[in-house]
């Protein structure tokens, strides 16, 4: 059940245009690759989050790869 409300949670937020609500899931959830690849295209490249989140990317690539 936790995976399914999980699931829905993250496909509503992937939906919504609020950055915040995005990051703030994405460290709630720090093993799931999609989010933080939607937080990474969403960011902006002048943003101070943008060069952690990037390595975040990279690292979880690496794992699933």
């Amino acid at each position: 059940m936790r995976h399914h409300i999980e699931e829905q949670l993250k496909e509503a937020v992937l939906q919504q245009p609020d950055l915040e609500l995005l990051y703030r899931l994405a460290q709630q959830i720090p093993d799931d690759l999609t989010l933080w690849e939607a937080l990474l295209h969403r960011l902006s490249p002048q943003d101070p989050r943008h060069p952690a989140v990037r390595a975040w990317v990279r690292r979880l690539s690496a794992q699933y790869r």
